[in-house]
């Protein structure tokens, strides 16, 4: 081993984790670090190398190799199969009335939710699947009178036990595959995850019938979004005086202090007015304001007087056809890093922002100067007009009182079809699954189910970045000898201990790195780890890293470590102590599940 080498990957993977952790950088930021670093010339040539001068860990060809590695192609047309299930209603086809009818009862509703939602996140990103499926559980939350507290983190944690089944489970899944394969000629079968995730899917289930539900957030159930998001005392009714300055001014004209204040709606005699930017102000107008105590004080102060403070939910916004509705930032909107002052968002998009809720708690402080974040909901108020185009924006998922999009039968079928055709000829064999994933992304393409530009842009760039990057530190940790070293250091340290205790140590570490990191970070650095850790226990390598496939799909103890568990934190109000409450025993049973049961289903010699 090149102990030189040993002590500066260290010093990366270190900076690295705390960066992933911190979120200080954007992950595929640090991800790109992490590989240029690699070829920071900094050590001495070997001896009897023909070169002179410093070195760095891996050439160039061998930095770049991740970006040509077929798992990122198979990530890729994962995103692109995804969209085609989700953009032709397949998801409505393949449990929308079941989502419903297993409504009838909370008990009902959680394992209908586990269920459902366990078996869409096999085939479908499990991201994708949160999104998809929060829509209308919030809808049948709200009908039925349900906490949502009490049901979107059992949808988070299903999305995340769906992909320990498949192979496109999660992105994870193929890393590790391909690994495999380029190191021993044979990756993980498609199934060959199914066994074992189906022994943990009972084992988590099981827990939470008996004991873990118990242990679920006791909110209000349905609570109003004014009350959620703390906003009433926000809104006022004001009159602008005859005679003031602001009388003839458009409401873009208007002198607000610091933009914290928002205009809703003018009411002029009977006449409910949207709020547009060229609308002159005019004496006795009625002006419905939104903003912080303080700076609606300022407002007072240019010419308004204060007719009478206001709920959110009064009939006059009723009257005015307004209406407040929910929406959450996917991990991939455009909005992120902006705040809603720079956005001009009221005038971009023709609603009012009211509110900002992060990681549970509305922002109080200076929410439209706050720089917008993965998760953040909102709460917005606007016209019906104005809320049926933000429905098809991308950057925004409304969570309305509706059920999953209707379904274009005829191209649902044809994705479905495709969907069946890709598992069968990658589970028999016939085709590699580098050949067949990509394949049917392509022929739903070509069928019409999705569209080339939709397609591209439904690819979550930031993903592949973080994968096509990371996996040249797994390379540098081979050819320095530190996978192989940790992996002696193991042995020893456990040397009268049997393989299936090698296996355990080596997958606590994955369920406890995963908790920190993103997963497909972590299983490109335990790969390497793993593969010489079973051969230097003389086992075969594929337990090992179906093991870690399935161990770092297991984000359940954090909410920021997975996109999943960041999108339910705020809509179900969670705090970091529900997550490591219910969570930590859900990756307490994958681990020692997978421990117990995977030499049974694979031998480990």
């Amino acid at each position: 081993m090149n102990s030189a080498a040993a002590i500066y990957l260290a010093i990366v993977l270190l900076l690295a984790l705390v960066s992933f952790y911190t979120q200080r950088l954007r992950p595929d930021v640090t991800a790109l670090l992490v590989m240029l670093s690699l070829l920071v010339p900094w050590q001495t040539p070997a001896a009897g190398a023909v070169h002179t001068g410093l070195t760095s860990i891996l050439t160039t060809q061998q930095a770049f190799h991740g970006f040509g590695s077929p798992a990122l192609l198979m990530v890729a047309s994962m995103f692109v199969l995804s969209a085609a299930m989700v953009r032709t209603g397949a998801a409505q086809l393949l449990g929308g009335r079941l989502l419903a009818a297993g409504a009838t009862s909370e008990l009902r509703f959680q394992l209908t939710v586990l269920t459902l939602v366990t078996g869409f996140s096999a085939i479908v990103n499990d991201t994708t699947t949160v999104l998809v499926w929060m829509p209308p559980v919030m809808a049948i939350c709200r009908e039925r009178g349900y906490a949502p507290s009490r049901i979107l983190m059992l949808l988070a944690f299903a999305s995340l036990l769906g992909g320990k089944w498949t192979l496109i489970g999660t992105r994870s899944n193929v890393i590790l595959s391909d690994f495999l394969l380029e190191h021993t000629g044979e990756g993980l079968a498609f199934f060959a995850f199914a066994p074992v995730g189906a022994a943990v899917f009972v084992a988590c289930v099981t827990w939470f019938v008996l004991v873990g539900r118990r242990f679920l957030p006791q909110a209000e159930s349905s609570p109003s979004l004014e009350s959620r998001y703390e906003v009433a005392e926000f809104l006022t009714e004001t009159m602008a005086e005859p005679g003031s300055d602001i009388v003839g001014k458009t409401l873009g004209e208007l002198d607000l202090p610091g933009k914290d204040v928002t205009v809703l709606q003018v009411i002029r005699g009977k006449q409910f007015l949207p709020p547009n930017p060229w609308l002159k102000v005019l004496a006795k107008d009625v002006l419905v304001i939104q903003g912080r105590i303080t700076a609606i004080t300022d407002a007072l102060q240019r010419g308004l007087s204060v007719k009478e403070e206001l709920k959110v939910d009064d009939k006059t916004l009723r009257s005015a056809d307004l209406r407040m509705v929910e929406a959450i930032l996917p991990p991939d909107s455009d909005l992120l890093h902006h705040s809603l002052r720079d956005l001009d968002f009221h005038h971009r998009y023709g609603v009012s922002p009211l509110a900002i809720s992060r990681r549970g708690r509305s922002l109080r402080e200076r929410p439209l100067a706050e720089p917008l974040k993965s998760g953040d909901s909102l709460l917005l108020v606007g016209h019906e007009a104005e809320l049926q185009r933000l429905r098809r924006n991308p950057n925004l998922l409304l969570l309305e009182s509706q059920l999953l999009p209707t379904a274009r039968k005829q191209h649902a079928f044809i994705v479905i079809a495709i969907m069946v055709a890709m598992v069968i000829t990658s589970a028999t064999g016939l085709l590699e699954p580098a050949v067949a994933i990509p394949f049917a992304a392509m022929a739903a393409i070509l069928c019409g189910t999705v569209g080339m530009r939709s397609a591209y842009e439904t690819i979550d760039l930031q993903a592949l970045v973080i994968v096509g990057a990371m996996i040249p530190f797994g390379l540098a940790l081979q050819v320095t000898g530190t996978a192989q070293w940790f992996a002696e250091a193991m042995a020893s340290t456990f040397a009268n201990s049997s393989p299936q205790v090698l296996l355990a140590v080596l997958l606590l570490l994955a369920v406890s790195m995963t908790q920190l990191i993103e997963n497909a970070a972590v299983a490109v650095l335990l790969a390497p780890i793993a593969l010489a850790l079973a051969e230097a226990a003389d086992c075969r390598p594929a337990p090992f890293l179906l093991g870690v496939a399935i161990c770092v799909s297991s984000a359940f103890v954090t909410p920021f470590a997975h996109e999943s568990t960041i999108l339910v934190m705020g809509p179900g109000r969670y705090r970091f102590r529900d997550y490591v409450i219910l969570g930590g025993p859900f990756a307490i049973i994958t681990w020692l599940v997978t421990t117990l049961t995977l030499p049974l289903l694979m031998p480990l010699q």
